[in-house]
């Protein structure tokens, strides 16, 4: 059986491609662009032409994100803290705490050795603790995004940014700038202050190994660097962890798909409504 996983962000629409709850066949994404639903129909077809899966073979689509209800080709929506959850789990079996830096939010799961979600803790009340405020950085310091975490990584005394709110943030780095702070230190300070941001979720939610970052920000050295010595944890980043929900996602679709084949008329598969009035998942 395949399942499709679509992550319907923001930022970004990611989908995945699951046979048999177990083998991750194939991952893409596309900038969401203001229509979370046409970019996850995009993801989808793409998927599928590259798979070269003929009609009928995708068996289940099950969505997640802040869009999730905005595709009408869905079976299933489930919370991006359940699926997120369920992605790292899938990555990296050891791992018992999640963290989820997004492009507008940022959050901390702690979860069960099955990957079910113990507790989590979000931040949406400002840009300065999630993935966008480094786009904007990169913006108005004149550095390619692709560039930031390697510059980052030459620093020798970063400079930390106080200020909790993006506005403020980036009027402290171009004070920094104007008095001459080197920039891989300003650049370095930068995910320190997320990785501070986080380190305040993960501890509301009970800090312990293994620790895996999932999101935009995973393919960032730099991030996990910062992550790692403010929590004085490894963090495990995955290759495929910016799809994490996603394939968290395909993976939960398979399993109502599984319940659905064999007449269960009941699931302990999450839903959001379950999430929101038990706290976990």
């Amino acid at each position: 059986m395949i399942t499709c996983g679509l992550d319907l962000g923001s930022g970004s629409v990611k989908g995945a491609l699951l046979e048999g709850g177990t083998k991750l066949l194939r991952t893409a994404a596309v900038p969401t662009r203001g229509n979370a639903a046409n970019a996850g129909q995009q993801v989808l077809e793409r998927l599928t032409e590259e798979e070269n899966l003929l009609p009928g073979e995708l068996q289940y689509v099950c969505t997640t994100g802040f869009g999730r209800y905005m595709f009408p080709a869905r079976q299933l929506q489930v919370s991006d803290i359940t699926s997120s959850a369920r992605g790292a789990h899938f990555l990296h079996p050891a791992t018992r705490h999640v963290v989820d830096i997004g492009a507008q939010s940022s959050r901390a799961i702690s979860i069960t050795e099955t990957g079910r979600v113990v507790k989590f803790k979000m931040n949406e009340k400002c840009a300065a603790g999630a993935g966008r405020f480094v786009e904007r950085c990169s913006k108005y310091l004149q550095v390619p995004l692709e560039e930031m975490s390697g510059k980052a990584l030459h620093s020798q005394q970063p400079k930390l940014i106080s200020s909790v709110c993006a506005v403020l943030a980036e009027t402290e780095i171009i004070n920094n700038v104007a008095e001459g702070v080197p920039l891989p230190d300003i650049l370095m300070g930068i995910y320190l202050s997320l990785a501070q941001r986080a380190q305040a979720l993960m501890r509301y939610v009970g800090l312990q190994p293994d620790v895996t970052l999932v999101g935009g920000l995973v393919h960032s050295p730099a991030m996990v660097k910062a992550l790692e010595g403010t929590a004085k944890l490894p963090v495990h980043a995955d290759e495929q962890g910016h799809f994490a929900a996603a394939i968290g996602a395909a993976l939960l679709g398979y399993q109502r798909a599984q319940k659905l084949a064999s007449g269960a008329t009941s699931s302990s598969t999450p839903t959001d409504a379950a999430l929101v009035s038990s706290g976990g998942a």
